[in-house]
């Protein structure tokens, strides 16, 4: 597998392969300078090509999250999609952004050493209307910052919702579970719900009182038990970030991103090895994800076995089926428009 690695002079190190613009490796020292891969991944290329890989590391779109039976309405036409999730259409499609071979080119930078990917989509990819070009560019900065920059443009109106899904492990991808795991999700003092195919209502609910409460530190494996939901169980969740709350849609930019510089989303910390992640974010919504579907039978880098909860996903991203609920933040980018989304793992130690 032809890797690009970056490194910055405080022992991180990230590995990066064109396809699906991956993170496929992540090390980083904890405070006695031991150094442990925190993203789950795998050793070669096929798993991620050929679909084995549940989007471990990927930049997913072009709409990232779930689109509602498939299909949504723009401008008076109707599109359909692939259904690739139950009825629905989960991360693009069949052959999403994540599978697709991106161009790649170092650009390293006063910031750190740094790759921009670049990609277009043509008009029909997928579905999807639209010829798009998309880029995103991964910064390592000297402050153990891992920056992820995305940006597009289209030539028709079209939906746009790129997330960056690695599968964190903040112990070392093969070191079991992430219910320890202590998570804060910052200003998420609301969710939207889901049915039983894990497409939003359109509530926008408070947190308190609930499973999904993490506005102070919880662990991951706390109260999910009681989380509902059909099998296999788990959080697979959008939070409203930044109190935008029910209002969320009137809060935004006309983008439909919460902000122009990114701010403070979550704050996940491993407390038996003291590494912890600060996540930054432009955009509105954040999915935890707390691997329910892993299962043990990926066998991943070092013939790794992958268990339930072996990792978890803080995807920010706009909200869930957006495109077919007027109430939630637009993810409609128009010709003359450029969608900016940015995302920031900061790495300590405690």
């Amino acid at each position: 597998m032809d890797e690009i690695v970056v490194k910055n002079g405080k022992g991180v190190e990230v590995h990066l392969i064109r396809r699906g613009a991956i993170i496929t490796r992540l090390l980083v020292p904890d405070k006695s300078g031991s150094v442990a891969d925190v993203v789950l991944g795998f050793d070669e290329e096929q798993p991620y090509k050929d679909g084995t890989s549940p989007y471990m590391g990927a930049l997913v779109g072009r709409v990232a999250n779930r689109i509602a039976n498939a299909s949504f309405t723009l401008d008076g036409e109707t599109y359909r999609l692939a259904a690739n999730n139950g009825p629905n259409c989960l991360h693009g499609g069949k052959v999403g952004f994540d599978k697709v071979e991106w161009a790649a080119q170092r650009q390293d930078s006063d910031r750190g050493q740094a790759v921009r990917f670049t990609y277009t989509s043509q008009d029909g990819e997928e579905g999807f209307p639209g010829t798009l070009h998309v880029a995103v560019t991964y910064t390592l900065t000297e402050e153990n910052e891992l920056v992820a920059e995305m940006s597009a443009t289209t030539d028709k109106a079209t939906p746009l919702n790129l997330a960056q899904h690695s599968y964190f492990n903040l112990a070392g991808h093969a070191s079991g579970t992430v219910l320890g795991h202590e998570l804060t999700i910052h200003g998420g003092d609301h969710f939207t719900p889901v049915d039983d195919v894990a497409i939003p209502s359109g509530e926008v609910a408070p947190v308190r009182g609930t499973p999904f409460d993490f506005t102070s530190p919880h662990t991951a494996g706390e109260r999910i038990e009681d989380v509902p939901g059909p099998a296999p169980g788990g959080y697979d969740h959008n939070y409203v970030l930044f109190g935008l709350g029910p209002d969320a849609k009137d809060r935004c930019l006309p983008s439909g991103q919460a902000s122009e510089t990114p701010q403070l989303a979550a704050t996940l910390v491993d407390p038996a090895s003291g590494r912890g992640m600060n996540v930054l974010t432009t955009a509105p919504g954040v999915q935890f994800y707390s691997g329910n579907f892993l299962d043990g039978s990926l066998r991943g880098k070092g013939g790794a076995a992958y268990p339930k909860h072996a990792g978890l996903c803080l995807e920010t991203q706009g909200f869930p089926n957006a495109i077919n609920t007027p109430s939630f933040p637009t993810v409609v980018l128009r010709p003359g428009e450029e969608y900016r989304h940015t995302v920031i793992y900061q790495f300590f130690n405690r």
